[in-house]
C-alpha cells in the first residue's frame, strides 16, 4: 500500500523571498508513514482545489501571528502578523479541506487558524492575562522548556495516546480565547490555557498549541502524526 500524501503548509524567510519550513514537520510525517509534500502559499487561490485533489491529509504548520482584524480585534504591540498571502492561502485551503472532510492536524499557528476560521478569537499576548500566571508559555530562548497538559477523555488525542497527562514543549505567546463554532477543548495547561481543540463531528480536525514535530522521537508526540497518517490512509482508498 502506498503512503498517503500529506500536504504541509510553508512559512517564509526573514526577507519574504523564499519558502521555509523546519525539517521536523516533514520528517515527523515520514516517520509516521506518510509522504510529505510542502505547499507553496503564494500559489493562485484558484489552484487550491487541485492541491486538495492530490492530497490525503493536511498538516497546518506553525508560524507567527494571524492578523487580529480577522477576528474583530485591534492588534496589541506584541503581535507579529504573518505574510498576508500566507493567511489568505491557508484560510482558503482550510475551507476546502473542511468542505471535503479531509483529515487535518494544526500545530501552533495551525491550531489557531482552525479556531479563528470558525469565528473564534485568540488571546493576543498571554502575559497580558489577569492574575499571576503559573506557566511561562513563551520559549524565552529555551527550546527545551516544557510543561504538562491534561488531555480530555473521549477525545481523539486522548484515545490515541491512552492517558491524560502529557509533557509538551512550549513556544507560544497566543492561545485560543473564544472557541470557534463546532469546536471543543481537548487539552489544557495547569493554568487553564487552552492547548488543544477538535471538531468531533469530523473524521479528523485537531489542533494542538505545542510543537510535536520537535519531539517526534517520543512515542506520545509521534502518535499525533500517526493519527493524521492513519486517517489519511483511509481517505486515500479509491483515490489512486
Amino acid at each position: 500500500m502506498s503512503r498517503p500524501l500529506i500536504g504541509i503548509t510553508t512559512d517564509y524567510n526573514d526577507r519574504l523571498t523564499q519558502y521555509a519550513l523546519p525539517y521536523g514537520y516533514a520528517s515527523s510525517v515520514e516517520k509516521a508513514g506518510g509522504l510529505p509534500l510542502m505547499l507553496p502559499y503564494r500559489s493562485d487561490l484558484s489552484l487550491i482545489p487541485e492541491f486538495v485533489d492530490a492530497l490525503d491529509g493536511v498538516l497546518f504548520s506553525g508560524g507567527a501571528d494571524l492578523d487580529p482584524d480577522g477576528y474583530g480585534e485591534e492588534p496589541v504591540p506584541e503581535v507579529e502578523a504573518i505574510d498576508p498571502f500566507r493567511e489568505k492561502f491557508e484560510r482558503a485551503l482550510l475551507a476546502e479541506v473542511e468542505r471535503r472532510r479531509l483529515p487535518a492536524l494544526g500545530i501552533c499557528l495551525g491550531s489557531q487558524l482552525m479556531n479563528v476560521s470558525r469565528g473564534g478569537s485568540l488571546v493576543q499576548f498571554l502575559p497580558d492575562l489577569p492574575g499571576d500566571r503559573v506557566i511561562e508559555h513563551r520559549r524565552m530562548g529555551d527550546w527545551n522548556r516544557r510543561h504538562t497538559v491534561e488531555l480530555k477523555s473521549g477525545t481523539q488525542v486522548f484515545d490515541r495516546i491512552g492517558h491524560a497527562d502529557v509533557q509538551v514543549n512550549t513556544s507560544h505567546k497566543q492561545a485560543v480565547k473564544q472557541l470557534g463554532r463546532g469546536l471543543r477543548v481537548i487539552a489544557t495547561s495547569p493554568d487553564g490555557v487552552i492547548e488543544g481543540i477538535e471538531d468531533p463531528s469530523y473524521p479528523l480536525l485537531v489542533g494542538v498549541q505545542w510543537h510535536p514535530e520537535r519531539m517526534s522521537d517520543e512515542p506520545e508526540q509521534l502518535a499525533l502524526f500517526q493519527m493524521l497518517v492513519d486517517h489519511a490512509q483511509k481517505s486515500s482508498v479509491g483515490k489512486r
